[in-house]
């Protein structure tokens, strides 16, 4: 049973029940009131035929007449035989209403019977209507029987009635059916679009999207929530494909120089020598250096990279760093300067981590500043309390097309099998693990540049002081 058919079983229930159970509280209430209303009026006829009586005894003070009187009213159609006057309810039809009704007249001290066409009445002291003669209470009337009961002509009514309310209901569920069917494919046609498209992703189509853009309420945020999700796994998709093929191809020359050297090795073509084995050796150690930097990388960006955070004196930092290049940047004819930071300025970072951060974008800087050029480190406190430690150089710079490209994953502007040196050949990792370890402690990274005019990078750390 799929959920189309689950929920029009449900909105049939619900209607029903909710239909049933309306119908039958109707029913009762209507039959309460009406037989309320029907003994109401019965109440008001009793003391209007009570009052009648009143006037028929005070003719002769013989219950006899008032015996006499009750039959033949009982007989007629007319309004009876009781006097014009005092007490007289002018179109009354006298007994007419109780004609066929079990009725007495009861003394209102021992309950003794008086007149009526009942042989007795248990209780009627307590019951009917007094008849009144001077102020007192001369006789009681009492109906005898259900009082309660309806007669045919009633009852006839309240099956009317009755079958209004049915039809009514019927109509009612009708209605309630037709919206509900409305309402339900309003729902349902948006859920199965989403389901369709949940099936093509299953199936490898990342493509797929839902279109609804006209709902503004849960199922159309629903919609762009499933079209967001299929954005970002196809857009996963795309770069862990562009990765497996960039990682085979930096693979695959380091491996084919190491499997042609070694195979000229065993042939005999090249001296067994130590540049020979110094070449084999120089790929194997850039292969380390791969592995190593996709180990960090990938730990870094699934946020598992250990921390020691501790606080950290910038200037100190950057004078290590250029100390420790300037040998490598003499050898290039580049300058590596250091300039002045704010007394005092320090920064909360893990010191291995951070040794690796500026490593990297030291490297990058000399690898692209030809000789006659500087690279200049420098720190400064932000207004917010951030610290921007920046590498600049004066190298040709970066196009605007590359920009936004530069911390990506074996990205390079250039080829680096051109570079001649070892130093110089990366495995295009070093940018994107510098954003990825500024990013594991909570900073960001960036990069401004002009053609020709070098290019400078930056990160900010929170402030440790």
């Amino acid at each position: 049973m799929n959920l189309t058919q689950k929920v029009a079983i449900s909105l049939a229930v619900v209607v029903a029940v909710a239909l049933a159970t309306t119908a039958v509280l109707v029913e009762r209430w209507a039959g309460d009131a009406y037989r309320g209303y029907i003994v109401s009026a019965r109440q008001g006829q009793m003391q209007q035929l009570a009052a009648q009586i009143a006037l028929v005894y005070d003719q002769t003070r013989d219950w006899r007449t008032v015996q006499d009187w009750l039959n033949n009213a009982s007989t007629e159609t007319g309004s009876g035989n009781a006097p014009q006057g005092r007490g007289r309810m002018h179109g009354s039809s006298g007994a007419g209403p109780w004609r066929d009704a079990a009725y007495i007249l009861v003394d209102p001290v021992d309950g003794s019977p008086l007149a009526g066409n009942a042989p007795d009445a248990t209780g009627a002291l307590a019951t009917g209507a007094p008849v009144m003669l001077d102020g007192a209470e001369v006789a009681r009337l009492v109906l005898v029987g259900d009082t309660n009961g309806l007669g045919p002509n009633e009852q006839a009514l309240l099956s009317q009635v009755r079958r209004s309310i049915a039809l009514s209901a019927i109509v009612s569920a009708l209605f309630a059916l037709a919206l509900g069917a409305v309402l339900m494919t309003n729902i349902l046609q948006p859920l199965k679009k989403i389901e369709a498209g949940v099936a093509a992703v299953a199936r490898g189509d990342l493509s797929a999207r839902v279109v609804d853009d006209s709902r503004r309420d849960e199922l159309g945020r629903l919609a762009a929530n499933f079209n967001s999700m299929a954005s970002s796994l196809q857009e996963q998709e795309q770069l862990r494909r562009r990765l497996v093929s960039d990682l085979a191809h930096e693979l695959r020359t380091p491996l084919s120089v190491i499997q042609g050297n070694l195979q000229a090795l065993l042939d005999g073509v090249y001296p067994l020598s130590m540049d020979e084995l110094q070449t084999v050796y120089d790929e194997t150690d850039l292969l380390v250096r791969l592995v190593h930097d996709l180990h960090e990388l990938a730990q870094a960006e699934a946020g598992r990279l250990p921390l020691s955070l501790q606080h950290i004196q910038a200037h100190s930092a950057l004078q290590h760093m250029a100390n420790l290049f300037r040998p490598i940047a003499g050898q290039r004819g580049v300058s590596l300067v250091v300039l002045p930071a704010p007394e005092g300025l320090t920064t909360l970072a893990d010191p291995d981590r951070l040794h690796q951060i500026l490593h990297n974008l030291i490297g990058n800087a000399l690898r692209h500043t030809p000789a006659g050029g500087s690279v200049t480190l420098s720190a400064k406190r932000l207004t917010d309390g951030i610290v921007r430690i920046s590498v600049a150089d004066s190298g040709p710079g970066i196009l605007a097309q590359d920009l936004p490209h530069v911390f990506e994953r074996f990205y390079q502007s250039g080829d680096r099998h051109d570079r001649q040196d070892s130093y110089t050949a990366g495995a295009g990792l070093g940018l994107a693990i510098v954003k990825a370890l500024v990013e594991a402690h909570r900073g960001s990274v960036g990069i401004q540049s002009d053609p020709g005019r070098g290019a400078t990078f930056w990160f900010d750390l929170p402030n440790g002081a």
